[in-house]
């Protein structure tokens, strides 16, 4: 969710809590004043009679005091002065009206009467229906106004935000040029900007930095390495060499050809981490396969694997050519390196995704640092623990997902394009 969704939302959650709230108490508070406004009337009423037969001595008729109702009841004695809410019939309306009733005690020449007086509830209840009911629009609508206020102004002092997030998004650690940040009239965006052009440059450089150091590391190795390797072939030649000198010149050169390795995966491994592969196709896995296992022939018939191929769908994915072949190889690759002899290897293309599994034995570590670099099950001299490592970071480049499971003496590697 977005921050001016979320910041309108808990305003208009806030607003609407204060705006029931205020209602509420608005509300019991004019229904307490005009209460207590029919009750004064009431008790005025009161006066006026008490007022009326203590000068004349009779009680008043109707018209004196002015009430809806007023009427009097023979009574043996006083009673307490009372006030109560009651439903009664109204000739006029024709209907049963709620009315509110003071109740007294007179006492004129002739005996004490019980004094009923009341006047109608109705007209204060409309009254106080109207004003809530104004209120409640008028307050809708200055709520909606409010609302639409405050997201447009959000809205538009948030805008040098989204274009400096809309920069970074469209920022490449490869390329030279620097972010073009938006012009900003508020002080905080502005020192954002600042902060984020300086830290963007010092990334620049620094990727420049690591990606020279890496490609003249990995050169400037290279080199030494093929000189030890051809001084290696022409020792190897000699005619005076021992058994044991040999066994021993052999294992170096083994040493060197790892090194060799170890230093190309390392090199590519910092190129994929640098995305340095920009270019992108839509391939075909089929394809791919084929051709991969095609190339691979002659190992995978060296140790007599039997090979099974499911091709349930065709999937195509959009990626760079030369990772689409390093990522097939190192997989199948290594599903050879680790069968044995005279097992098998099962390539399955389904569900948009691709599963190879290969016999062997179970790993001696766990399953789970498979893609770890420089993690491998066996201390061959052949593998440098890199190759399912650059399997791993290539499919992070591509989103795509990786697994490993180990079930029937099985194991396999799934790719989840």
């Amino acid at each position: 969710m977005k921050l001016l969704t979320k910041t309108t939302l808990w305003y208009l959650a806030m607003t609407m809590v204060l705006f029931v709230i205020g209602g509420v108490l608005f509300y019991f508070s004019l229904r307490s004043i005009i209460d207590e406004n029919i009750s004064e009337n009431l008790e005025q009423s009161q006066t006026q009679v008490l007022g009326y037969v203590k000068k004349t001595g009779k009680l008043p008729v109707q018209s004196v005091i002015g009430r809806d109702i007023l009427f009097f009841t023979p009574a043996d004695k006083a009673v307490a002065d009372a006030i109560k809410d009651t439903v009664l019939y109204n000739s006029y309306e024709d209907e049963s009206l709620p009315f509110r009733e003071l109740i007294f005690s007179v006492k004129t020449n002739e005996g004490y009467f019980t004094t009923t007086t009341g006047t109608p509830l109705l007209e204060s209840d409309d009254l106080i229906d109207s004003i809530v009911s104004s209120l409640g629009i008028v307050g809708g609508i200055l709520l909606a106004i409010l609302i639409l206020f405050n997201w447009s102004l959000s809205k538009s002092l948030w805008k040098p935000f989204y274009k400096t997030l809309d920069s970074l998004r469209k920022f490449d650690l490869g390329k030279k040029e620097a972010v073009d940040f938006p012009e900003a009239g508020t002080s905080e965006f502005k020192m954002l900007n600042e902060a984020l052009g300086k830290m963007t440059e010092k990334m620049q450089n620094d990727f420049r930095n690591l990606k020279e150091f890496t490609e003249n590391a990995s050169h400037e190795l290279q080199t030494p390495l093929a000189i030890i390797r051809s001084k290696l072939e022409l020792m190897v030649q000699a005619e005076n060499l021992s058994g044991e000198q040999m066994k021993q010149v052999q294992d170096i050169y083994e040493s060197v050809n790892r090194l060799s390795k170890l230093n190309q995966s390392l090199l590519l491994l910092a190129k994929i981490e640098n995305r340095q592969f920009h270019e992108t196709q839509t391939l075909d896995v089929y394809t791919l396969v084929e051709k991969k296992i095609g190339q691979l022939e002659e190992l995978i018939d060296l140790k007599g694997i039997k090979i099974d191929k499911i091709f349930v769908e065709n999937v195509k994915i959009k990626m760079n050519s030369q990772l689409a072949d390093i990522l097939l190889s190192n997989i199948l690759s290594n599903a050879i390196r680790h069968n044995t002899s005279g097992g098998k290897i099962i390539v399955e293309i389904k569900n948009n995704s691709l599963i190879v599994s290969n016999s062997g034995n179970a790993l001696n570590i766990p399953g789970e640092k498979l893609f770890e670099r420089f993690q491998k099950s066996s201390t061959s001299s052949e593998s440098v623990g890199l190759g399912l490592s650059i399997v791993k970071q290539i499919c992070d480049t591509y989103n795509f997902r990786a697994s490993y499971q180990y079930a029937g003496n099985m194991h396999t590697i799934t790719v989840i394009f």
